[in-house]
Order: C-alpha cells, then structure tokens, then sequence
C-alpha cells in the first residue's frame, strides 16, 4: 500500500491541520504502509517540498505535471483542504493522472470549510470519497453534497510528551491553546483577560500559537498595546510550543479558553487543544461554534458561550476564576479515553479506509 498525502502547508503548528497530518504520517509509517508527505511550504520537517502546491508560487502546467508524476505510484492520493487554495491544480492533477490510466484512488480531506458556494460547487466535481473529523463537518457536507460519500475519520496528535513550562506561578492560568488570530477570539480572550486584570483578578493570561502563522492574525494594534502594558506587568504572557509540549503546557493551567467568532459552516471544525483539555481534565470555556458544542456536550467542567460575544465571555471568564479546580467525572474520564484512543488508533483506522479504497478501485 503506497499513500501520498497532499497538502498546502506543512510547518508544524499553524494548526491542527498540519498537527495531524505529521501524526499520522508517523503512525502510518509504522504499520505495513508507504507514506509520504508533499507540501507547498519550503523546510517543512518529513516532507517534499511542491512549488505546484505553494501560495506563494504561480500554477503552471509544468509544475503540475511533476506534482502529478509524483502522485502516479502511488495506491492512495489523500489530498487535504483541497478546495481552499489553487483549484486549478487540483483540477490539472486529476486530469493528467486520468490521462496516464493512474489505477489508484483519490480521497479529499476537509480539515474545515467554508460558505463560499465556489468552494462546495468545485468540492462536488472531485473523483473520490471525502473524510471530514467530525460529525459537525461531515453533517455540512451530507446537507450541501447529498451525493457524496462521506466517512468520520478521528484526528491524529502526539501522545509522546515533552517537558514545557508555563510563564507565572502561583495565580489562576488561563490558556489559549490555539492559534493567535481574530477568527480564533483571540482579540475577545484579550479584552476579557484584561478587563479581570483591571478589575484585580489574580491571574495570568497566556496565548499560545504566536508563530508559524501564514495568515497576519488580524488583532486590532490598539489591543495589542493595551497588551503589552500588562506584559511587563508579568500578567499577560504570549508564547509558542511545539504539538509535543501542548500536554504540558494545557496540564499547567487551570482554564483553557477558546472563544472561536464564527458559527455556521465556518465555525471550529473540530479543536485538538479542547480535546486535550478535556483529556487533561482542565475547566473550559468555548464558544458555540461548530463542533465545540458538540465536543464538549458531556464534559462536566465546560461552558459554552455565545460566538463572538465578549460580555458573555468575560462573564464566563470571571465566574470560572472563581471556582474550585476541577474534578472530573465518571463521564468525563470516559470521554477522555475515547478520545485520546481516537488520537492513539488514527493511523490504523487510515489504513483500513485506504484498503478498502484500494479493494473498491
């Protein structure tokens, strides 16, 4: 079985994106499978590099065409996030892969989606089933593409741990495990966090996922010079750790936030920090955007708030502050195991759905 997984970017934490598609090419690499991973980001670690993949780079036949001879040994081609960025190179890829009689299969991954009708009206023309990481995705699909097969297929995320500190002592931590951009509410999570600090709340405030980000986060600068007072206060702290180090770094705070603006098709597709707070057994606070609720909708220690309101957050925010830690439940503990063993078999269950492609082809 040879698999080439595709994807637009690969440096490590830009997102779950990435997180996951690193996972679980290290697990499929363990079991008896050929895997490998073709990016369209230079110096990405345990992948090959595609100018044709690349935002930055202009789509040409010729490098579609090395993109396509890349692709043609191989049984399974999993293409992720293949309706965001350079369709046009999607469409040469199938089209010369046709051309040269490629017997294998194509599978399209959707990591997240969108409202834009371009984008599902190119989704519908693809040659090959669609995985979606959770039930929220894989509905959206299901209402907007009824013809088309759509499996739920667990994320992949390192369970190896690595040692990583958190910045303060000895004050409530608050976290927020994602990526720093305004889709994220990471503007609401600072306006919240320092409205408690105004109001002498004896916490800190820490935002990871400072760097590796392609996209500029979109923070209002005024926000951020707000920010920086507390800063050198020691209250507010921004940082960066590496998937490995995310166990860590969620298991020393006490409430992980994750105030996501969006609801609808574009809300959080699934979230790999909340399920790792849920299986840490951390207080959460999350948004009612796409699969948060549904992630959360039997973990005792959660509470959702409405999407893009900072009132309703701040409130949640100064309530869980002032609770006890966490106990978790015979719920919760149950929870965590299903899905830390969904992170644990990801590999695995890939391969039984690339085997079955295979057998169907």
């Amino acid at each position: 079985m040879r698999v080439v997984h595709v994807h637009w970017t690969g440096l490590p934490v830009t997102g779950g994106v990435e997180t996951h598609l690193n996972a679980v090419v290290g697990q499929l690499a363990a079991l008896p499978c050929e895997v490998r991973s073709v990016v369209g980001t230079r110096q990405s670690p345990g992948c090959v590099y595609e100018p044709a993949l690349d935002i930055a780079e202009p789509s040409t036949p010729d490098r579609a065409a090395l993109l396509a001879e890349r692709c043609l040994g191989a049984d399974i081609v999993h293409w992720h996030n293949p309706q965001w960025h350079k369709p046009e190179v999607v469409t040469a890829v199938v089209g010369l892969l046709r051309e040269r009689r490629w017997r294998g299969r194509f599978l399209f991954d959707l990591h997240n989606i969108d409202v834009r009708p371009e984008q599902w009206e190119f989704l519908a023309t693809l040659p090959g089933p669609i995985v979606a990481h959770s039930e929220f995705v894989a509905e959206e699909v299901r209402r907007r593409l009824p013809d088309i097969d759509v499996t739920v297929l667990a994320l992949a995320l390192p369970l190896d741990e690595e040692p990583f500190r958190l910045p303060g002592t000895g004050r409530t931590t608050v976290l927020q495990p994602s990526r720093m951009t305004r889709w994220k509410g990471s503007h609401l999570s600072l306006e919240a966090s320092m409205t408690l600090l105004d109001e002498g709340a004896d916490l800190h405030f820490v935002h990871a996922g400072t760097q590796h980000l392609i996209w500029p986060p979109g923070i209002p600068e005024s926000l951020l010079e707000q920010a920086a007072v507390w800063q050198r206060k020691g209250r507010v702290h921004f940082i960066h750790y590496d998937p490995r180090q995310s166990w860590a770094a969620i298991r020393a705070s006490d409430i992980v936030i994750h105030p996501t603006i969006d609801r609808g098709a574009h809300g959080e597709p699934f979230s790999l920090s909340v399920a790792q707070a849920v299986i840490c057994g951390r207080r959460v606070i999350a948004s009612d955007s796409g699969n948060l609720p549904l992630l959360l909708a039997d973990y005792s220690a959660a509470t959702i708030v409405p999407a893009g309101d900072g009132e309703a957050l701040t409130g949640a925010l100064r309530e869980a502050t002032r609770r006890p830690a966490t106990v978790p439940t015979a719920g919760d503990r149950a929870l965590a195991r299903h899905l830390r063993d969904g992170f644990a078999t990801a590999g695995r269950r890939h391969l039984d759905l690339y085997r079955t492609l295979a057998g169907a082809a």
